[in-house]
């Protein structure tokens, strides 16, 4: 593959400004929708277990999203990255059609199809990960993905407001219809503008039995990058225990409204957006383990916030410091895993990765129910905060930074 030239703006590429507004327009409908998710499953009947267990099936870190990651990543190093990708966008049009349907019925039950469909989207993730790190230099990909990231961010300031508003002012269903429009406007810039970026001289032969031996593999972690792996897993059933449901937990224990929820949302996604291509440039000059470790020192100083907050401005202002939290997080996670592999490996090992994370994480949302349930408010939290403090440790002595992620002059 020829490698792609630096570029003192990366605006002016034209595949990394179309991937950049599908980011955009992905971020809007995400956040619209995410932002009254957990309250309007709860307001269907729904318990905290069984929120949870919807979390723990089609949500980010879900066994269906896991068992997407390495079908996608292995197909994508094969068949290419932008079929993928509209096949995702059609998964989420599916999902909210039945999500719009169980509101429009009052039965919780047609979510778990949703939720379904909704993790099978997971199978474009490596691919569009992918094709960032393909749309830029090895010197410029920290960059690279704070842009993207920045206007998924830069969506989240408005988009849960305005969710929160919808859903308090009108329905969860008007909110749902929103989303509908806004992802069918995704798909139509993934179809019409995207283009490829893994030639088809560099794709590699699609045979079952390698597919089978990636699939051993997945639960191997190579032996150079095996601290990694088991920090961000530990990482991920960490916050999926407490973060992953904050929006449901602060709607059951102090009752929360859509708007409330919604504003907290918007705050931490400009708190998010303002230092994103800041910190990806920092990632660039100075390397991805700093900011790892940065990142989730400030995610243990808000968890033990969360434990000890009671009023919605407490809450409010521990966002901020939660948006931080991601912006130094996403560049430095992408870049560290993007510099570590060759680049026509690169989509199977970000598929590896999330099915090792998510095989070993998927359950943390139901416990984190349970244990709601068992001790309240503290309980998931409580988790949450040790968990992160365990991955701090693990970030700090035993994580290294990949050999790629010097830049390598002439690319």
């Amino acid at each position: 593959m020829t490698a792609t030239a630096p570029s003192d703006n990366l605006f002016s590429t034209p595949n990394l400004r179309t991937l950049t507004l599908r980011s955009f327009l992905l971020g809007l409908r995400e956040n619209t929708v995410r932002a009254v998710w957990q309250p309007f499953v709860l307001s269907l009947g729904a318990s905290m277990p069984l929120l949870g267990l919807m979390e723990s099936i089609g949500g980010y870190g879900g066994i269906v999203s896991t068992a997407m990651l390495p079908l996608g990543g292995w197909l994508s190093d094969r068949k290419g990255r932008k079929g993928f990708m509209i096949v995702a966008s059609a998964f989420i049009l599916c999902s909210l059609a039945v999500y719009a349907f169980a509101a429009w019925t009052r039965r919780w039950q047609w979510l778990l199809p949703g939720v379904v469909l909704y993790g099978l989207s997971a199978i474009a993730r490596p691919a569009a990960d992918s094709m960032t790190a393909e749309s830029a230099s090895p010197a410029e990909r920290g960059r690279a993905f704070g842009l993207t990231t920045t206007f998924f961010a830069v969506s989240g300031i408005v988009a849960p407001t305005v969710g929160g508003f919808l859903a308090q002012r009108f329905s969860f269903l008007s909110v749902l219809l929103v989303g509908l429009g806004l992802e069918l406007g995704t798909l139509a810039v993934i179809a019409m503008v995207l283009r490829e970026t893994l030639p088809h001289e560099d794709r590699q032969t699609a045979a079952v039995p390698d597919f089978l031996a990636m699939l051993r593999r997945s639960l191997t972690p190579p032996a150079r990058l095996r601290s990694f792996y088991v920090a961000v897993t530990i990482d991920a059933f960490a916050f999926g225990m407490g973060a992953v449901m904050i929006s449901g937990l602060l709607s059951k224990t102090y009752g929360f409204t859509p708007l409330q929820l919604g504003v907290i949302a918007s705050v931490g996604s400009m708190a998010w957006a303002l230092p994103q291509m800041f910190f990806g440039r920092q990632v660039d000059k100075r390397g991805c383990v700093p900011f790892l470790i940065l990142s989730e020192g400030i995610s243990v100083v808000v968890t033990a916030g969360w434990l000890l907050a009671r009023s919605f401005p407490a809450f409010l202002a521990l966002q901020v410091l939660w948006g931080l939290a991601v912006a130094t997080w996403v560049p430095a996670f992408l870049a560290w895993i993007a510099n570590s592999v060759s680049e026509t490996q690169r989509a199977e090992e970000l598929g590896r990765l999330g099915a090792f994370r998510g095989l070993l994480s998927f359950p943390a949302p139901f416990v984190g129910g349970l244990l709601y349930d068992a001790f309240g408010f503290r309980g998931p939290l409580v988790a949450n905060l040790i968990g992160a403090l365990i991955v701090l440790v693990i970030l700090w002595r035993f994580v290294r930074e990949p050999e790629r992620s010097t830049p390598v002059s002439g690319q």
